[in-house]
């Protein structure tokens, strides 16, 4: 460990000491909801919030369900960040791609797609897009697991707040919570007359048109309507060939980047009695959108594309490069056989949850059924050659039923569960290379079980401030597979090969927490998680497309402090944490009769340390202040690149794992005059360099890590808004903003293609200074 990282523990334990110390005496507490107390669906259907004046990151306090019930965000043991309506709203955040940068340690990554996100939380991530592969992170929805990453990055509606949970997550939430969760929980109807208005305009032509309805109770129904549609034109122009002496097809679209999102949700609330609920939530989502593809930024010496080497193969594809910061042009053409560049994703998801509550318990039945459907056509190459192209079709299904039980008993507070989830998908995920088409079919699916307890318990010592929690779950999961593929008319899978697999584990959990007064508690945990084992859906050989690869796991360890002080105006959190991380799924090269193939194995291990610290102060009243800070220290310990050869651990980086990411926020009101409000505020943004290509390597003297490696990046968003300004029977909010205030330029991500190639490299660049203005209309 570097000697900066030294002094970085070191810093963090005088941290944790000192913050108890300094403010022993402070025991006032101003929590909405007592730890453990469970609020009824009645009191949870709130009315829609007032119009949000001003909303820094995780003002005031917050109720949270990080642990299935709800409690404040400060007296639970789980480092979480937790982001309110009002400061989603007025930052536009519908998807959680906007979360990047904004809690510590956790990187949001659009890799050259607008339909897809790489969700990395404490240094783990899945970076392989293809919906065979499992995330490392979970999403969830109103309880509800979204089982692939693709279609992540939707604009959902009516988002009532959003709870990133960081570390392994497995005792409650289970499968593929190696990293932690990403919650997002949407408005409940409140059975009172309101609604909302949006309409927004901004540069790249940008329109967006948002509104929500909710209804007066009818009986024992409450409904709630709500829509959106947003549309942005992308910032890449396509540009016709530049070199006329070679033949080369138009351009298929005009701009890299555009998008066109929709979004539509229905709630009802059916409540007979006053101890059953009923809640459904229909929602439709659909993207329609021009990829953000790498450009090309250069080749490879000595390889096939460079005309000074022997193996040049006389494809003038340097006369493509470009070398300027954030290229405006692009010369790709179109995707497999020519297709128009399009990426486009499509879903329909239908839960209903049932709650009964008994005396102390609360019996719970969630119950879910989601379809996606997602198409893409993607130049790989960035000329208007056609050397590379690739396409992606998915039709996907998922069912899930939970059942559960919680409540108080004497000094026990408990949750049990059962839980089923079954998925199933067809693939075909072409690629073609120097007009040859490789087609890969799949169609994959998953059976699921799992049961599950946790258990508080507040033993009769040290005056009740002594709470030790004991979870455990068991899963169970099948999984199958059905392949064929061909090669250039020459089939390399045959159709029908067939292969399935059982997988099974535990997650426990184990924590101790203790308050030190009112205001301050400690905790220590541990706990596990695994991401799910399965087989490569996108291999192209019959041995890699059925050998199984097994789950990954991490044992971790985290200590932390939570701290209100001040009387509430200063809020402290700190966690450090402690991951090991076994049966590490990486792709290796495994040597055959007939060259290399490419498989999945668990043939890598890893130590993952760090340490997280939030803060929040109110120095005076009108001015809220907002910090937080993630330092990850991520190693690999084994690595074997090549089945049977050599470890390689010292020479392999993480993807999309920078050492520091950083926030902070301020905001100010400048006016408070009668029923008017404005309200100046900013985000400074900080992440440090990171590997965009997976397993790209650290030796210095290797020039793909000069050609994988991004930008540190520091960027300024600040917008100024007008509220509660009288209108007839509502009021009215206008929001000027701007993101990337100074117009930062970086790399957010690159991909060396390898000497099998020409080691072509493409890079993409985060998106350059935006702004707009949004009017909105509350009543």
């Amino acid at each position: 460990m570097s000697s900066t990282s030294i002094h970085a523990w070191r810093a963090l334990a005088g941290a944790l000491l000192a913050i108890p110390a300094a403010a022993t005496a402070q025991s006032t507490t101003d929590a909405t909801v007592a730890a453990g107390d469970t609020p009824s669906p009645a009191e949870a259907a709130a009315p829609p919030a007032a119009e949000p004046a001003t909303a820094p990151l995780g003002t005031g306090d917050i109720v949270v369900t990080a642990r299935r019930r709800a409690e404040n965000l400060q007296d639970v043991p789980v480092a979480i960040t937790a982001f309110t309506g009002a400061a989603l709203e007025v930052r536009n955040i519908r998807d959680i791609t906007a979360l990047d940068g904004l809690a510590p340690n956790v990187k949001v990554v659009e890799s050259g797609s607008n339909t897809t996100t790489y969700l990395q939380i404490r240094g783990s991530v899945t970076t392989n897009p293809n919906p065979g592969y499992e995330p490392a992170a979970a999403m969830y929805i109103d309880g509800v697991y979204i089982g692939k990453a693709v279609g992540s990055s939707i604009d959902i509606a009516e988002i009532d707040h959003i709870e990133v949970l960081r570390g392994p997550q497995g005792t409650l939430f289970g499968r593929n919570t190696l990293a932690g969760a990403v919650s997002i929980v949407t408005r409940k109807p409140s059975g009172e007359l309101g609604g909302t208005l949006k309409a927004g305009i901004g540069n790249y032509d940008r329109r967006l048109l948002q509104g929500s309805l909710d209804l007066p109770a009818f009986g024992p129904f409450s409904v709630t309507l709500a829509g959106l549609w947003s549309d942005q034109n992308g910032y890449i122009r396509t540009r016709a060939n530049p070199v006329p002496q070679i033949p080369g097809p138009a351009p298929t679209v005009k701009r890299l980047g555009d998008k066109t999102s929709y979004a539509g949700r229905l709630a009802v609330r059916f409540r007979p009695s006053d101890t059953l609920t009923f809640d459904y939530s229909g929602d439709y989502s659909r993207l329609k959108t021009t990829p953000m593809l790498g450009v090309l930024q250069g080749i490879g010496a000595g390889g096939i594309f460079d005309p000074a080497s022997p193996a040049y193969v006389g494809v003038p594809l340097g006369l493509y490069v470009q070398t300027e910061r954030r290229p405006r042009d692009y010369y790709g053409t179109g995707g497999v056989d020519g297709a128009k560049l399009f990426e486009g994703v499509k879903t329909w998801t239908h839960a209903l949850t049932g709650t009964l509550e008994v005396g102390e318990a609360t019996l719970k039945s969630i119950t879910a059924y989601r379809t996606l459907k997602w198409k893409q056509q993607l130049d790989l190459d960035g000329s208007p050659l056609p050397l590379a192209a690739a396409a992606s079709n998915l039709d996907y299904k998922q069912f899930s039923q939970e059942l559960q039980a919680s409540g108080k008993a004497g000094r026990l507070f408990y949750t049990a569960g059962l839980y089923y989830f079954y998925d199933d998908g067809d693939s075909n995920n072409p690629q073609q290379f120097f007009g040859t088409t490789l087609e890969r079919l799949a169609d994959f699916n998953t059976d699921a079980y799992a049961a599950y307890a946790q258990v508080d318990w507040t033993p009769p010592i040290l005056n009740d401030k002594l709470v030790l929690t004991a979870g455990y779950r068991y899963s169970k999961e099948k999984k199958r597979v059905l392949r064929g593929a061909t090669a250039g008319g020459f089939t390399t899978i045959p159709f029908g090969t067939r292969a399935s697999r059982t997988f099974s584990g535990s997650t426990p959990t184990f924590v101790a927490k203790y308050d030190l007064t009112d205001d301050i508690n400690i905790y220590a945990k541990y706990s596990e998680g695994f991401k799910s084992g399965g087989f490569a859906t996108d291999a192209s050989t019959v041995q890699s497309s059925i050998t199984p690869y097994d789950p990954e796991t991490v044992d971790s360890i985290e200590i932390g402090t939570k701290a209100r002080l001040l009387d509430g105006r200063l809020r402290v959190n700190l966690a450090a944490f402690f991951d090991k991380h076994k049966d590490q799924q990486i792709a290796v090269f495994q040597p055959t009769s007939a060259g290399f193939v490419t498989l999945v194995t668990n043939d890598a291990r890893s130590q993952i340390n760090g340490f997280e610290a939030e803060v929040q102060a109110t120095p005076v009243d009108g001015l809220v202040l907002s910090a937080n800070a993630g330092y990850t220290d991520a190693e690999f310990r084994e690595f074997f690149a090549v089945v049977g050869g050599p470890n390689v651990a010292r020479d392999r980086a993480f993807a999309f794992v920078p050492k520091w990411i950083a926030s902070g926020s301020a905001d100010i009101t400048l006016l408070k005059h009668d029923d008017l409000q404005i309200n100046l505020a900013g985000d400074l943004k900080y992440t440090g360099r990171y590997a965009a290509l997976p397993y790209s390597t650290v030796a210095t003297d290797d020039p793909n890590i000069f050609s994988t490696q991004t930008d540190s990046q520091t960027t300024l968003d600040a917008r100024i808004v007008a509220s509660r300004i009288p209108v007839g029977s509502g009021t009215i909010a206008v929001t000027g903003f701007v993101r990337n205030l100074f117009n930062e330029v970086s790399r957010t991500a690159g991909i060396d293609f390898g000497q099998a190639f020409g080691n072509i490299v493409t890079r993409n660049y985060n998106w350059p200074r935006t702004y707009g203005l949004d009017v909105s209309f509350r009543f």
